[in-house]
Formats: structure tokens, C-alpha cells, sequence
């Protein structure tokens, strides 16, 4: 048996300004975000909307329906507030204090979070390892005149100055 129920406001229904019921339209955002639940572990989030009452993220692990969170938004900064559903691994969110439509709109804005690469992350044009330039070594001839010239020209300079130093003070 399936119940659909709609609930409205005795007196003043005005602030439901969504569609679907919201205190507040979402609008659509791609930013990074990390957020810390009550046992204070970090966990890396991607915020999908955003508005001034709430958010969606998606996470990787699983978290506690309802919990009390601390969330840091690119854009925005550290914002208290609480899951109160999940699907999957996807989360709603709602911010104990409304956001101003400015803070908003700056998570709009930027994207000052950049994930961490790994090297399955890394841009190489491609997925594997042939895709890397081919690393060539010079001659060993070469890279022993290089280092013998390099350490040289380094005894040279400190020869010079210990000779400068020693007609300076004489």
C-alpha cells in the first residue's frame, strides 16, 4: 500500500518557494567539499547543489541518517548542520543557519578544492604506461663530463673566494 501526503502551513504556506516544497530553490553547483560527522573524521564530498538552506553531496563511504556534520564548501567555507537522508551514496544536507544568496553564489563561483592526485589520476593522455614519453638516459660519457665540469667550476668559485678573502684581510 503506497500513502502520498502533501503538508501545508495552517496560516502562511509563502515561504515553500520550490516545487517541490523546499525552503529555499537549489541550484546546481560542482564543488569540492569535506565534511566531518560527530566521530570528527575527514570525508571528501562533492557538493551537486547547493542553496541557502541545504546541499546534495555525494561521498564515498557511508554515513549515519540523521547525524550532525560540520561541512567545509570551495567558495564558502566551514558550515554546521545535519544529514537528514540518504540514497545510496548520495546525502541531503541541511545548514542550521540559511546561507546568504552571496555565499551561494561565490560556491558557484570557484573551485578552490583540488582533489589529490594519484597515478591513476594523472593526466597522461591515456590509461596505461606506454602512453608516457620514453625516458632516454645520456651517454655515460656525457653525464661524467657534466658532473667532473660541474664539481670543477663549484671548487673553482670557492677557491676564488678563499683567495679574495685571504687579499682582503691581508
Amino acid at each position: 500500500m503506497v500513502l502520498t501526503a502533501q503538508l501545508f502551513l495552517e496560516d502562511d504556506d509563502t515561504f515553500l518557494t520550490g516545487p517541490s516544497g523546499r525552503l529555499a530553490e537549489r541550484l546546481p553547483v560542482q564543488a569540492g567539499a569535506t565534511l566531518r560527522d560527530d566521530t570528527l573524521r575527514p570525508v571528501d564530498a562533492d557538493v551537486i547543489d547547493l542553496s541557502t538552506t541545504g546541499c546534495l553531496i555525494v561521498v564515498s563511504d557511508t554515513l549515519a541518517v540523521p547525524s550532525e556534520i560540520s561541512i567545509g564548501i570551495a567558495g564558502i567555507g566551514r558550515v554546521s548542520g545535519r544529514i537528514v537522508r540518504g540514497s545510496g551514496k548520495r546525502y541531503g544536507c541541511a545548514f542550521d543557519e540559511p546561507l546568504s544568496e552571496a555565499s551561494v553564489l561565490a560556491a558557484r563561483a570557484v573551485q578552490t578544492v583540488v582533489p589529490f592526485a594519484t597515478p591513476a589520476t594523472f593526466p597522461t593522455g591515456g590509461t596505461g604506461t606506454a602512453d608516457l614519453p620514453e625516458f632516454r638516459r645520456l651517454p655515460m660519457r656525457t653525464r661524467l663530463i657534466v658532473i667532473v665540469g660541474a664539481s670543477l667550476a663549484l671548487w673553482g668559485v670557492v677557491v676564488t673566494g678563499v683567495v679574495a678573502a685571504v687579499t682582503a684581510l691581508s
